[in-house]
């Protein structure tokens, strides 16, 4: 199923590695019984394209769908309860959300809102043991955020 989105957001195009995982999520659900709709289809799909994290809002803006808010926030829970796509809030509180992948960070543009995912060298694996061992505090998770103005928002073109 291919959808024709407007270009607001960066997507990459469905790489035959993400064609693959695709495939292999629809197929893993499926031997566990799950029907996959048009609608929960399209929200993966857009899910393995975007390279970046998505509110509800822009979900339902770029697969143009006939169907309504409560259905997407069902849908997109349910991948979520899946581990299929990850959930999280910034400072705004809107739920945006991702394809699971590896761990990483986000920058944030404190103007336009605009959030681009960022990935951080293994200083901060040892920073973590560090935190830990002079705290004696087990660390389970970390969330890091970079806010300030995107490019676009510097050169004061939004």
């Amino acid at each position: 199923m291919a959808f024709k989105l407007f270009d607001k957001c960066n997507f990459i195009a469905l790489t035959y590695t993400n064609m693959k995982k695709k495939k292999e999520i629809l197929n893993s659900l499926k031997q566990q019984g799950f029907r996959f709709s048009p609608i929960r289809e399209a929200i993966l799909e857009l899910m393995l394209k975007s390279n970046k994290p998505l509110s509800c809002r822009q979900i339902q803006e770029y697969l143009k769908l006939k169907a309504n808010k409560t259905t997407f926030y069902r849908e997109l829970e349910f991948l979520k309860d899946k581990k299929i796509i990850e959930e999280f809030k910034l400072d705004d509180g809107i739920r945006r959300y991702e394809a699971s992948s590896k761990h990483h960070h986000h920058a944030v543009c404190v103007k336009c809102r605009r959030v681009e995912c960022v990935e951080l060298n293994k200083d901060l694996d040892s920073q973590e043991r560090q935190i830990e061992k002079n705290n004696k505090f087990k660390i389970i998770s970390h969330s890091l955020e970079f806010y300030g103005l995107c490019q676009k928002c510097q050169a004061g073109k939004k």
